[in-house]
């Protein structure tokens, strides 16, 4: 169902914005090219409770500069995330079967929040804070006749101890029946 979501997205970012983010190498035309070739997307978000996993009333962050990186670690290409309603999405289409890794450089004063708990794919954070990269992908022609996209995600926080300026606007937000509250991003 998700990923059915992200393909609309990149349908209607292509019809909205003129095309989908940054493309991947390109298949060389011919007969079957179209299905040897594969998309590789996801959601950068604000990660509020800093739990790992894009919670409902998490928002994903428009701008964030994404980057496609082949097995021997090369730029294969850049994405910036866009968001038409506040999913915070990057979109690699065109990729060639292979090995990659997706690399996110967060906004200054952001972090990265936890590896979530989940399988890549579902709404966990899949970004190794150090490398500030996923596990790898491996695109095979047989994933890409299955499902046409492989999905990683990536949740942020405000970093500690930042002291610079951000544009995000904070409010006290009240949650849960026991009416608990937490610091949320607004929109």
């Amino acid at each position: 169902m998700r990923e059915i979501s992200i393909l609309a997205a990149i349908i209607v970012s292509a019809f909205v914005f003129g095309s989908v983010a940054s493309a991947a190498v390109q298949a060389p035309p011919g007969p079957g090219a179209e299905k040897s070739i594969g998309t590789i997307g996801g959601t950068v978000f604000l990660d509020a409770d800093a739990n790992g996993v894009q919670d409902p009333g998490e928002w994903g962050m428009s701008g964030v500069a994404v980057h496609l990186l082949s097995a021997t670690g090369e730029r294969s290409a850049t994405a910036e995330t866009f968001s038409h309603a506040c999913e915070g999405l990057y979109i690699f289409s065109g990729v060639l079967p292979g090995n990659y890794t997706v690399e996110v450089v967060p906004p200054e004063g952001y972090a990265f929040t936890v590896p979530g708990r989940g399988e890549p794919g579902d709404t966990a954070s899949s970004v190794d804070p150090v490398s500030r990269t996923t596990s790898s992908i491996n695109l095979t022609r047989e994933i890409i006749r299955e499902t046409d996209l492989a999905v990683r995600d990536a949740g942020l926080v405000p970093a500690r101890g930042y002291c610079g300026r951000t544009s995000a606007n904070f409010f006290l937000h009240r949650y849960g029946a026991a009416g608990g509250y937490r610091w949320a991003r607004s929109v």
